[in-house]
Formats: structure tokens, sequence, C-alpha cells
């Protein structure tokens, strides 16, 4: 069409005004019309050329036609006549909405990037947010074509957009906010700022906000506070999404939250659980997207924030403590330093927060706070605070089992994490983490399946290492987390090794009987089922174990049992274990019933746990830091050492580094690594190296130069590697200590206890040696207990004030030696005798030949007790009535250190079986002590041992009718007798007597506890049942009389009738004629009663009636043990004076030094107990040269000689001599007996009975509590006090003793002894 552009448009819209025109023909028209007019600039000039067609388009044919090429030319036409004549086209606001509506209807397809009409769309698109088309939109009213193009727009962004199309959709859209804010628009722009997908409708949304900030503050403001506050009004599904809203906004712009954040105080505290909920989760969010600043700059919320953290609601603190794990895993950094430069105090706080719900009463909070914990920890190892991880680590003690187990499974996620890091160097060795490994250990529970020793030690040999780490480095953290165990740490280790130990020994029995299984007989197959019963016993379901054991004992591939069998060997590496662990397990097949099973008990045999792969390595690292002394050393040491009395055979194919690490003197030859070299020794490992020709001149020289626990290995391990007590060598190295202690001078040379040490060792392994160097030794001990030259000067203090002197701590490593060298029976008979009579004055304070200071004399009186102990373990059978009695009465000694360390001397013997039951006196004669922990102990003590050798008891009755004697009960028949010799013995048995509580005490606790022993249900007691055999001992002790006279007989028949009453009213359904037809009483205590009781003495017994009785029990009712303070003051106040003075602290020690005791304390005795000490006197005397006669024993077991008065016979004493213990085996230990010699009878008069054997055991299992380093490690801890004079010696040691002297303390013997005696009374009080 020729002409200028305002003609073509002129005539053409002059065409299209004509009628019935076809499409083709519209189409055509319309492009000339919209090439010339985009030809046209704008202009107002051309109103007139641009009319015609202005007023065709108009046409409602046009705006409305059906085609879409005709529609869309149309509305490019509209668009660019707009543009030409703005700002006034030629419209009406009727045909405007009907150009708005034809542009939105073609704005739909803009989301069609392949469209080939997409340029004219964008063209009419661009031109309307340049021309600003939207203000005419709002103006004419169009707000519902503006939310139908704002919902197109976004929908189109959904597909993606061109830049510049977002751009122009963000012009319109900003234009019409910038003139008209309205609800329903900010609902849409709302709608999609909330979408989970983060596209272009989203980023739209953002764009728009961000332009219309300011614009649209106040209502947004209004809306979100209308949601936050007016909760109670109907909501639209946008008032439900406010917090996703204002989420979003706080990212585009904050700035618009200003005044809506701290009206979120408001949702924190609301009554609605769901409410806060919410609210806790928003803010958390928040924090988290501003890198912790939103807590700085809104402390208000951030507070109330943080008080969420203690929620009353459980939902509320977990989302708590949910959102304090989003925060802090964003943070970057985690030291506290670069916390407090980055965000304040904030994520001090939240860490601060996170660990108060540790202790949340709800056990779900507590592990959610655990979980948090592990995994912040997780995301940064190296800056995260760790002392956070040991608190959430005490979680493992946690009183419920959910959270125990949770606790436990995250942990060990997160020390296998710290374990691969470090292998791989990303992380270095934290102390805080390797303390991970002794936490798990603190829930080892035998009461709950999931902690039992069988679970832990899966735990720790499968799961608390990666897989992929090697046996070096699975050492190395060994070592490192084995550093911060402790005592109760080792000991459960310990179970789990011997368990493990346990376990492998039945399984190689267990297939040594299988292949024997062509023999085929009954006994093996008892054998084996045996076998399964033990080994069951390593896991949790004992019965359906033995069942899986007996499936896998039937099948008949024998390829699976040689697997156990290399399984179970120990020179194997990881990888040969794991192959074979795969081998045995695909052999059963993983649909096999019994998979399982045996991919535990693969597990369990092989050697995971620990192997000979990790011993060579730490032997390996400790040759490395030979001359230096770490805690990696001293761990090392300690862990190696565990293992040697475990399991020695681990130690096979370490011999090269054995070598080298005793090839010369360093710093790690120490107490420990002597003592594992002396297991190794001593064990039948059968390491390939002599290392008596490697090492014993290093052994030999910490035998002279050593401490004295080096010592003591060192000659252990000398013993253990040379196996014959008459090698050369121990005549060499006796020679060589016994010389150098001739050379030595007392006062200054500090090495001689260590000498001493080696020389009673060396006696006690090789007898021999006694005999060759008598005359030196004694020379020696001479010298110390008697000479001058050096003793602690009487009005000093030693150099360590809660010590004893030097000179006394020789005295007692003189004592130790003669000891030791009277263990072994075979050359120590000759002076035996002499020894315990030396030990008898030193405990009655005697020895009048000692040089001695008064400080030091408790010291030595305890040493000498325990000596008699110990000598007991060999020699019971020597020890005389007064003996025994003396050593008894120590639990009441004046000094609360001798009293104390006594019991629990005794304890640790009984415990292991080393002493007769006897013993177990002591308890009950401390069980009413003043000192409350002393009174505590030793009623616990008392219970303890008398139920396990009541056990013991009830074994051994199956298999001897004559075992009464080894029965706990049988202790009476001495204490009974160590009453009757105290000077206190009450002798008015009238209604208006007042009750001696005190002297009935012993008594009575004694009693209570051995009628406890039998089931308090029972209504009826056989010949070996407690009840029946007191009932026995007491009719028995009533027909005997004492050796030395009738006073102290007339004592034992009033104690036999009251305690035959007293257990008739404990036990009310006791009979008589339940008791045992024979009892046997100890001929070195009883004789029998040749004549008719006194009349004086028989109106006495007639006034103990069963009312007296009853006021004795009434009296000594069980109590609660707490501590008498006043009375704790004054009984530890250890007295200096001589034995006659220091005796009246103890009335049954009275009776034992009656005749040197001082005039006063005999003029306020009664004439009748005066009479009894010149008896005890003669009594003793009689006693001891019975003992050098007969060689009889003063203890009731079954190697002792008794007389039975129940059978008006007596007997003569027999040896119980090597005592059998404990000490070398896991269970009981099987007794064994021996025959007794001719001349060992029971005797009666009327009928004869036949003896059983004589338990008989290693005298070496007796050692376990030998002394070693400082004599002051036998000593505990005195209760504080306080008296001021005093306690400047309790400021220094833990093991302290507080002697004072009588002039200091103010208090004298007189007012001790009435203290002591009066001590129930008080308690009663």
């Amino acid at each position: 069409m020729p002409g200028s552009a305002e003609q073509v448009v002129s005539e053409v819209g002059k065409r299209l005004a004509q009628p019935r025109l076809g499409k083709d023909a519209l189409v055509k028209l319309l492009k000339q019309a919209e090439s010339a007019l985009s030809e046209l600039s704008q202009s107002s000039s051309l109103h007139d050329a641009l009319r015609p067609l202005s007023k065709s388009l108009v046409q409602t044919s046009l705006l409305s036609h059906k085609d879409k090429d005709v529609r869309l030319l149309v509305a490019v036409c509209f668009i660019e006549v707009m543009r030409i004549l703005a700002p006034d086209p030629p419209f009406t606001d009727e045909i405007f909405k009907e150009i708005f509506r034809l542009f939105i209807s073609e704005f739909v397809g803009l989301a069609d990037s392949g469209s080939p009409y997409l340029t004219r769309r964008m063209k009419i698109l661009e031109n309307v947010a340049a021309l600003r088309c939207s203000v005419i939109m709002v103006d004419t009213g169009c707000q519902d074509l503006v939310l139908d193009m704002a919902k197109i727009f976004f929908s189109a962004a959904k597909q993606g957009l061109q830049q510049c199309v977002h751009q122009a959709m963000v012009s319109i859209m900003t234009q019409i906010l910038n003139e008209k804010v309205t609800q329903a628009l900010l609902d849409v722009i709302f709608r999609n700022l909330v979408k989970e997908d983060k596209g272009g409708a989203h980023k739209l949304a953002v764009d728009i906000i961000q332009n219309c900030a300011e614009k649209l503050e106040h209502t947004v403001r209004m809306f979100l506070s209308s949601c936050i506050f007016n909760k109670g009004a109907p909501v639209n599904e946008h008032k439900k999404l406010h917090h996703k809203i204002i989420l979003e906004l706080f990212q585009c712009a904050p700035q618009m939250l200003f005044a809506v954040i701290p009206s979120l105080t408001h949702e924190l505290l609301s009554d609605q659980v769901d409410i806060r909920l919410e609210a806790v989760q928003l803010i958390g969010r928040l924090l988290v997207f501003s890198n912790l600043r939103f807590g700085q700059e809104n402390q208000l919320v951030f507070m109330e924030f943080l008080k969420r953290f203690s929620d009353k609601s459980a939902e509320v603190r977990i989302a708590a403590i949910d959102a304090a794990k989003v925060c802090l895993v964003r943070l970057e950094l985690f030291s506290q330093r670069e916390i407090a430069v980055s965000s304040g105090n904030i994520a001090q706080d939240i860490l601060k927060s996170l660990e108060g719900r540790l202790l949340d009463f709800d056990d779900k909070v507590r592990i959610r706070a655990v979980y948090a914990v592990c995994d912040l920890a997780k995301s940064n190892l190296s800056s995260f605070p760790s002392e956070l991880i040991l608190q959430a680590a005490e979680r493992l003690r946690d009183k419920k089992i959910s959270v125990r187990k949770n606790v436990m499974h995250k942990l060990l996620d997160l020390y296998r994490d710290y374990c691969e890091k470090c292998s791989k160097g990303i992380a270095t060795i934290n102390p805080h983490y390797e303390q991970i490994p002794a936490k798990l250990l603190l829930c080892f529970d035998k009461d709950c399946g999931s902690f039992r020793p069988q679970n832990m030690g899966l735990i720790f040999a499968e799961e608390i290492f990666p897989s992929s780490l090697s046996p070096k480095e699975r050492a190395m953290h060994w070592v490192e987390f084995f550093y911060y165990f402790k005592s109760q740490h080792v000991k459960a280790l310990r179970i789990i090794f011997s368990q493990k130990r346990r376990l492998l020994l039945e399984m190689q029995a267990y297939l040594s009987l299988r292949a024997k299984k062509e023999e085929s007989s009954d006994e093996i197959e008892k054998k084996i089922c045996g076998s399964f019963r033990k080994m069951s016993a390593s896991f949790a379901d004992i019965p359906k174990v033995e069942e899986c054991f007996e499936n896998l004992h039937q099948m008949k591939d024998n390829n699976i049992f040689k697997d156990l069998t290399e399984l179970i060997k120990e020179g194997i590496t990881f990888a040969t274990v794991r192959s074979i662990r795969d081998s045995f397990l695909k052999r059963i097949g993983n649909k096999h019933p019994i998979f399982n099973f045996c991919k535990q008990l693969s597990t369990e045999l092989s050697h995971s746990l620990f192997n000979w792969e990790m011993i060579c390595a730490i032997l390996e690292a400790l040759l490395s830091c030979r001359n230096e002394s770490t805690h990696f050393a001293e761990s090392a040491c300690d862990l190696l050492l565990l293992v040697a009395l475990v399991f020695p055979s681990l130690f096979r194919g370490s011999e090269e580094y054995l070598l080298k690490l005793f090839s010369e003197e360093s710093v790690l030859i120490n107490e420990k690594t002597l003592q594992m070299l002396a297991y190794l020794a001593k064990s039948a490992c059968h390491l390939s190296v002599n290392f008596s020709s490697d090492v014993y001149l290093l052994l030999e020289q910490k035998c002279i130069d050593g401490t004295r626990a080096e010592s003591k290995y060192a000659i252990s391990a000398i013993a253990s590697l040379i196996q014959s007590p008459d090698d050369k060598k121990f005549a060499k190295l006796c020679k060589k200590v016994v010389g150098v202690l001739k050379k030595t001078y007392l006062p200054d040379n500090h090495n001689i206890p260590t000498l001493l040490q080696s020389l009673g060792l060396i006696l006690e392994h090789s007898p021999s040696m006694y005999t060759s160097y008598d005359e030196h030794i004694i020379k020696f001990v001479q010298r110390v207990f008697v000479s001058s030259e050096f003793v602690s000067t009487p009005g000093l203090s030693p150099p360590d004030e809660n010590a004893c002197s030097f000179s006394c701590k020789l005295k007692i490593y003189c004592l130790k030696v003669l000891v030791k060298s009277c263990l072994p029976r075979t050359t120590a008979l000759d002076r035996i005798e002499n020894f315990l009579k030396m030990l008898l004055e030193i405990i009655s304070e005697e020895f009048t030949s000692i040089t001695i200071c008064d400080y030091d004399k408790p010291y030595l009186r305890l040493a000498a007790g325990k000596s008699v102990l110990r000598l007991a373990t060999r020699w019971d059978s020597h020890i005389s009535p007064k003996l025994f009695r003396t050593a008894l009465l120590m639990a009441r000694d004046s000094s609360y250190i001798v009293r104390k360390s006594f019991i629990c001397k005794i304890y640790g013997l009984l415990k292991n079986h080393a002493i007769p039951i006897r013993y177990a006196c002591a308890f009950a004669l401390s069980s009413t002590d003043c000192a409350g922990d002393v009174r505590t102990e030793s009623h616990r003590y008392l219970i303890e041992v008398l139920k396990e050798q009541g056990g013991v008891s009830v074994h051994q009755n199956r298999t001897s009718k004559d075992s009464i004697v080894e029965h706990p009960t049988y202790a009476v028949v001495f204490l009974i007798h160590a009453l009757a010799y105290d000077r206190e013995f009450p002798l008015n048995f009238s209604e208006k007597e007042t009750i001696s509580s005190g002297f009935w005490s012993p008594l009575v606790v004694m009693l209570r506890e051995l009628v406890e022993i039998d089931n308090p249900n029972r209504t009826e007691h056989g010949p070996t049942s407690s009840v029946s055999i007191l009932l026995g001992i007491f009719s028995a002790v009533q027909k005997a009389q004492d050796l030395s006279g009738s006073d102290i007989t007339h004592k034992l028949h009033i104690l036999s009738k009251i305690g035959l009453l007293m257990v008739k009213e404990l036990d009310k359904h006791c009979k008589m004629s339940d008791s045992p037809r024979h009892i046997l009483l100890p001929s070195s205590y009883y004789r029998l009663s040749a004549s008719e009781r006194k009349a004086d003495e028989c109106c006495q017994l007639d006034l103990i009636t069963d009312s007296f009785v009853k006021r004795i029990l009434k009296a000594h009712e069980p109590y609660n043990h707490q501590e008498d303070t006043e009375c704790s003051i004054i009984t530890e106040r250890p007295s200096k004076e001589s034995a006659p003075k220091r005796g009246a602290s103890s009335s049954l020690n009275k009776s034992s030094v009656g005749p040197r005791a001082s005039g006063q304390d005999q003029g306020k005795v009664k004439k009748s107990s005066v009479l009894a000490e010149d008896v005890s006197k003669k009594n003793d005397q009689n006693s001891i040269h019975s003992l050098e006669k007969d060689k009889v024993s003063s203890c009731g077991s079954a190697g002792t000689k008794l007389s039975s008065p129940g059978s008006l016979g007596l007997a003569k004493e027999a040896d119980s001599r090597d005592r059998a213990s404990l000490l070398e085996n896991q269970n009981r230990p099987t007794v064994k007996k021996i025959p007794l010699k001719s001349d060992q009878k029971w005797e009666f008069v009327n009928d004869t009975m036949l003896t059983e054997d004589i338990p008989d055991c290693d005298p070496r299992d007796c050692e376990l509590d030998e002394d070693v380093g400082d004599c002051d490690d036998n000593f505990v801890k005195c209760p504080l006090s306080n008296n001021k004079t005093g306690a400047g010696l309790r400021k220094k040691s833990k093991r302290a003793l507080d002697l004072r002297s009588a002039q200091n303390s103010g208090l004298t013997a007189d007012t001790v002894s009435n203290v002591r005696c009066t001590r129930s009374r008080k308690v009663q009080a």
C-alpha cells in the first residue's frame, strides 16, 4: 500500500470498518496497521490520522473476535495507538476495560516460550509497563482485572520468563501497588511468596515486595498483627500462613517487620501449645537466616525464646532444642571467641539453654537434647565446646533405660565419626572425645539386658570403631581412652575380658569333646551339654542360646567347626578374623534359623576386642617414648597390665618389643611394667624368648635400688623365670641384699625399705635362704627394734605429721620380713611360736625393749595385728587363745585408725577365704563403734561375710557331715569365749538392774545376722541350719568349761544360756530337737566339765529368764547407723599411754592385761572381775603351754582339734593348714581334702565319728593385700573432728593418724573408757 505511515494507518482504519471481512483480510489489514504504527513516534498531532483506526478497533467484532491471530493483532494495534497518542489516548473507560481484558488474555501466552506470538505479546507487556497502563486500570476501577493479571503473571512466572518480561511484570505490579494496595492483591502476592517451590513466581513476589516495601509496610503490619493478636477471629488461608510470610519477608524486606517482631512475644506467651510451638519454630528460623543477629537486634523476643527451653510443654521444649541445633549448625565457627565476636553472646546463651535440657524431667526431651549435642559436635569436631559432650555422655547413667540406649547409640556414632576423621587427618586426638568410651562403661549394668557384659563386650569389639580402622589406630585410641578409666571402669572392663576368656576356654573344651565324638559315650554327651550351659551364660537369652548351640552341634559340615577352631586362635590378624567369620557365616547361610546367633557367636569368639597386633602397636609406641613419662605411657602400661592379667597368651609375637623394653633402664621400667612381666612369666603363655638371661640383671637392680613395689614384682618375676626356689640366682641375690643391709647406716639410708621388701620376698619364695642368713637377719631386726641409735624424738613430730616416723616404718618392714619368712611351713615350724609370742607382746605393748616413741605405737600395734592375720592364713592352728583374743580386740582399739584399718584387713582376707570365719567376731565387736563409718562398715562386712560363708557351708554340707565347724555360725564359739574374758562382764541379772547394753551388743548383732541367714519364712529347721547349729553350740558350751577355771566357765554358761534364749526369741519356730547331736568345740578353749555347778552359779542362771533376754533384745533393736559426732570426736583420739593405761579403752582388752592394770583402775572393778583377771593370766599361760605341747589349733575349721561336751567327750586339735582361697580361681574354689593323720581324731566317750578330709590349698594364694610402698598405705583416713589440736594434722594426707598426747587433748584413759562403754546408750538415746 503506497503512501506514508499516517496514510496507511488511515486507509487501514477505513477498510477495517467495512462489514463481513474474512479472517485473512482482517489479518492482512491488521498487519499493515501494525507495521505502519511501529514507524510512528509519539505525537499528539496524529489524532486525526489515527481516528479511523481507533474507531475500527473498538468494534465489538474485533475486540471479541474468536480467532486468536486477529485478537493478538488487535491488541498490538491498541497498544501502538496508546503509545503514539499518550498520554491522552482516545478511549473511554469502558473501552479501556475491554482493551485491558484483551491485553490480559494475551498475557496468558507469555509462559509459552516456543510460541510464534511471543514477540508480539512481550511487546504488549513492555508497552503496558512503559505507558503505566496499570494506573489507568486502577483509576478506571478494574480491580478484578488487576487481580486476574497478577494471577496470570505469577502463573506465567512459574514456567520461567525472560529477564525483560520479568522486569516488565515487576514494573506493572509496582505501579499498581503504588497506586492502591488491596488485601486481595496482597493475598495473591503472599500466596506465591510462601510457596515451597522457590521458582519464578516466588522471585517475582520477592521483587514486587522489595520494590514496594515502604508502600506495603503499613498494610502488612496490620495484617500480621491481626494474625498474631486476633487468634479467635475467623481467618483465611493466608492468616494461617503468617509465620511463613514473616519468615519470607524477613529474608527479602526485613525493614517491613520492625513493628511486627516484638509482637511475637505474645505468641511465645500464649496459653495454646500449638501457638507457642509455631512461634518457637519461627524464631529459630529467623535466628538461622540472620546468623543469630536476630537475637541481638530483638533482645526481648530472644530472651522469651530462651525461656521456651523450659516451657511446661515437652513439645515446645523439643521444638526449642531443634531450633537451637539448626541455628548452631548453620554457624561456620564454633569456638567461643569467634562466636562472641560474630554473634555476641547469643550462641553461648543458646548452648547454655541446650545444656539445661540434658537434665530435663521428660525422657524424650533429654534424648532430643543429646541428639542435638552430638549432631552439633559431628558438624565441627575441632571447635565445638567439648565439655558439652561430656555432659551429654552423663545421660548414660540416666534412670530411664530408653534414654541410656539412645544416648549410647548416638555417642557411638559420634565416636566412630571422630575416629574416622582422626584416621583421615581431619581431626586430632581430643581428650574430651576420648572420654566417651569411659562414659559408655558407666552404663554397664548386669540387671539390664542391653547393658550386660555380653552386649557391652560386643559394643567394644564391633561398634565403637569404624570397620576400616587399622589395628594400630585402634590400639592408639584404646590407650588414649584407657587413661580416663577409673577403678569402676577397669572393673567393668575386666568383667568383660574375663567373660570372653571363659567363653573361649569353654569353646576350646567343646571342640575337643566334639573331636572325640567317635567314642560316642553318654559321659561325653553330658560334658558337651555342660559346655553348652556354661557358654550360654555369656549371652543374654540363656535358654534360647542353649537351644541354638544344640542346633549348631547337630550340623554335619565339619568345615563349620574348623572355622570355629581357627577363629579362637590368638595369633591371627584382624583381616584373617574377618575372612574366617565371613566363611563361617556363609557356610551357615543367612536364611538359617540360627544365623543371627552364629553371627554374634563368631564376634564373641574372635579376638576383635583386643589382639596381638594391638599389643605390638602399643609396645612399639611405648619404645618411642621410653625416656619420658607421659600420660600416654602411663595409660599404655596400665592397659598392657590388664591384658596380661586376663589374656597373657596375646603377648605371643611381641617378644621382640618386650626384650627391647626391658633391655635397659628407663622410666618405663616401673611397677606396672614389672608387674606385667611377672604375670607373663608366671602364666603358661610360653613366650618364645628366654627372659631369665636377658632381663635378670635389670630385675636384680630393681631389687636393690627400686621402690618397694618394684622390688615386689621384680622378685615375683625372678621366681617365675627361674622356676626353682633353690636356684643359685636366688642365693646370689639374697647374699647381695643381706650384704647391703649389713653395710647400711640406718638413719641415713632410705633404701632400706626396698631391701627389706626384697629380703622378705626372697625368704618367702626360697625358704632355705633363711637358714643361711638367719643370724644376719635376726641381728638386723634386733638393731632396728632395740637400738637407740635412731629413734624419733618423742617431743617432735615426724617429717610428715600424718605418718609414722621412718624408724617406725623400718620396724613395720622388719615385721613383714619375719612374716614372709614364716609363711613357708617347711622351714618356719621351729620359730613360729616365738614370733607369735613377740607379736602378742607388741600388740599388748609388753615388749619393753622396743625403742619407739608414743606417737608411733599405734602404727606398730596395727602392723603386729595385721601380721597375726597374715600368719593365720598358714599358722592358724598355732595362734593361742590369748593371742587370738588380743588381736581380735584391736577392733576396739582406742585409735580410730587402728580399728578401721584392722577390720578392713579382716574383711579382705575373709572375702578371699584366706582366714577362718572366727575372725568375723571382730565385726561384731566393732558394730557398735562410736565412729559412724566404722560402725556401718563393720555391720556391712559382717552381713556380707556371713552370707557368703553360709553359701560355701551349704555346698560343703552335701559332702561332709562334720562341716559344722566351717559354718559361719561356728564363730559364736569364739565370740562368747572372748566375751567371757571381758572384765566388764555383768554379774547382776535382776529385773531392776539396768541392762548393760554395751556389753551384750556384739552377741546380739552376731545372733541377729546368723538367724537372718536362714529363710525368715521357714517354719522348720534342718540339722545344718544356722538356728539349729546355734542351739547345739549353746547347749554344748553349757556342758563344757574353760581351761582356766570356774570363773570364766561360769561366765561361759551365762553367755550360752542368754544366747540360747536369744535364739529362741529371734526364731519362734526353732526346736531343740532340730539341733545337731554332736557339736565339736576347740580343745584349746574348752574342756570337759568334770564337776557339778555351784549353788550360787545355779542361782544366777535361774535369774536369766525370757523377760531378761527380751529386755536385752529390745535395747538392741536394729537402728540406722547414724554417726554420733561427739563420740566420734573422742574416739578418734588415739592414746599415747602405755599398754596398762591404754587398756581402759576396751573392757575386753583389760582382761588380757589385767595384772598390769593401774591400782586406780583395779579399785573400780568388782571383786569377781579382779579374780577373773588372775584366772585369765593363769589361763593364758596354760593355753600357751598346751599349744607348745600339742601344736593344737584355735580355729574352728575342719582341721581344728575340737571337743564335744554335747556328747561328753574331748578332742585334740589338728592343724588347719594351707587354707583354700579364691585368688587364682574365677568362681568359688574347689576345696581339696586330705586325710587326717593317725593322731588327729574326733574323740567321744559313747560313740566315735569318722572324720572328713581337711581343706588344703597353695599357700601363696593369700597374698592379695600384701602391702607395698609406704607403710602408711595400710591406714585409712580419720573422720573430721572439731578438735583444734589435731586440725593441722589432717591437712596433708588422706591417710592420717590423729595421735595426740593426753596432756594436750585433755582426755584421760578413764574418760575414753567411760565414753566407749556408754556408746550404745548414746546411740539409742
